[in-house]
C-alpha cells in the first residue's frame, strides 16, 4: 500500500505532529511526503519529501483576523491552480492530509481517496461551535481550504470516534519536568513594549518572554527577553512554574501534557484560537481577552492561585494509524461487495 502524506507548513504544529505519525505509518506502508506553504527549520523528514509547493498562506491583521486583501494579493492563485492540476495523486492508494490544500483539491477533483488528519478537522466537526461562530466567511473558507470527504481530528481532549488527543513531540516527552520558578510567556502578536509594561508590574516573579521581535537574549529587570529558538523554548517550558501564551493548539497541548498552570490569551478574532480558548475555559482554565495594564488584577489573581488542569494524555499513537488504515481496508472491502452485488 502506498500513502501520500501532505502537510501544511504554516506554523510548526502541522510538521511536528506529522513527523510522529509518519514514523509509525512507514512501518506499515510505503510513505511519500509533500509540503505546501512557507519553508522553516523544522522541515526535516529525511528521504520522504518528494515536493514542496508554494501552496496557500493565510495573512492576518494585527487583531488576528484573516486579512483577505493581503491573502489574495500575496498568494499566486494561478500557480496554485496549476499545481492542483499537475499534482499526481493517482499513484497513491490513500492521501492523508494535514490541512494541505493542493493535494486535497487534486483528490477532490479526481475523486481520489483523501482523509483529513488535523486539529482544524476537529474544530470544523464541532457543530455547536460552527453554528455559533461570528465570522461565517472564515468558517466557510476553512471548510473549503483543504476539502476532504472523511477525516480524523486532534482535540485538546478526546471526543469519541475519529477525534484524538494531541500528538506530543518526542523532544517534549523525553525530558524531565521540573519547577525552577520562572514563568514562560509566548504572546507573539503583542509588542515587546506592551509585554514589558504589563509584566514589569509583577516584580516578585521571574519572567522569560519569547518573542519574534527579539533578536538576541537580553534582560530588563526581572524580565528576560529571548528570541524564538525551539531548543531554548522547550528547555524553559519543561522547567517553568507556569505559562502565559496565546491559544495555538500545539503550545496549549504541550503545556497541558506537562501539567503546568497556564493562562491563555487568544489572538483576537482568530477562529482556531477562539475555539481552543473556549475548550480551555470549559476545562476550568484561565482565559483573558487581551493583554493590557487593565488586566493586571486578573493576572495577579491567577498568579495567587496557580494550578494546572489535570489531564492524562496517551503517548501511544499507533491507534491513530491503525484506525486510519483499518477504515481504508474496510472501505475497499465495502466497494468490492457492492460491485459483486450489482
Amino acid at each position: 500500500m502506498k500513502v501520500l502524506y501532505a502537510i501544511q507548513t504554516t506554523g510548526n504544529g502541522h510538521v511536528t505532529r506529522s513527523k510522529e505519525i509518519i514514523s509509525i505509518l512507514e512501518k506499515r506502508v510505503e510513505v511519500d511526503v509533500v509540503f505546501s506553504g512557507p519553508k522553516n527549520k523544522l522541515l526535516t523528514i529525511k528521504n520522504k519529501v518528494i515536493k514542496h509547493y508554494k501552496g496557500l498562506t493565510f495573512y492576518y491583521t494585527k487583531k488576528g483576523q484573516i486579512n483577505w486583501v493581503k491573502t489574495f494579493i500575496k498568494n499566486n492563485l494561478i500557480q496554485f491552480v496549476l499545481d492542483v492540476l499537475r499534482c499526481n495523486t493517482k499513484e497513491y492508494d490513500l492521501v492523508i492530509n494535514d490541512f494541505e490544500p493542493i493535494t486535497a483539491w487534486s483528490c477532490y477533483l479526481t475523486n481520489r481517496r483523501c482523509v483529513a488528519l488535523s486539529n482544524q478537522y476537529a474544530m470544523l466537526s464541532d457543530k455547536e461551535f460552527v453554528k455559533a461562530a461570528k465570522h461565517k466567511l472564515t468558517i466557510n473558507f476553512l471548510k473549503y481550504f483543504a476539502p476532504t470527504k472523511k477525516g480524523y481530528g486532534f482535540h485538546l481532549v478526546q471526543r469519541g470516534k475519529n477525534i484524538f488527543q494531541p500528538v506530543i513531540r518526542k523532544k517534549i516527552r523525553k525530558l524531565e519536568v521540573s519547577d525552577k520558578g520562572h514563568i514562560v510567556v509566548y504572546l507573539p502578536n503583542y509588542s515587546l513594549k506592551k509585554q514589558l509594561d504589563v509584566f514589569s508590574q509583577f516584580k516578585q516573579h521571574d519572567w522569560i518572554v519569547f518573542s519574534p521581535h527579539q533578536k538576541k537574549p537580553s534582560a530588563n529587570g526581572n524580565i528576560r527577553l529571548e528570541p524564538i529558538n525551539e531548543n531554548t523554548f522547550i528547555k524553559k517550558l519543561v522547567s517553568c512554574k507556569a505559562v502565559i501564551s496565546s491559544s495555538g493548539f500545539s503550545t496549549l497541548s504541550e503545556v497541558l501534557f506537562l501539567n503546568k498552570p497556564f493562562l491563555t490569551i487568544p489572538v483576537n478574532s482568530h477562529m482556531e484560537q477562539a475555539y481552543n480558548a473556549k475548550i480551555v475555559k470549559h476545562l476550568g482554565g484561565t482565559v483573558l481577552t487581551k493583554l493590557s495594564l487593565k488586566k493586571t488584577e486578573k493576572i495577579q489573581h491567577w498568579l495567587n492561585n496557580l494550578k494546572p488542569i489535570k489531564l492524562s494524555y496517551s503517548l501511544s499513537y499507533q491507534d491513530i494509524v491503525d484506525e486510519i488504515l483499518i477504515d481504508y481496508i474496510k472501505s475497499i472491502a465495502d466497494l468490492k461487495i457492492a460491485a459483486e452485488t450489482t
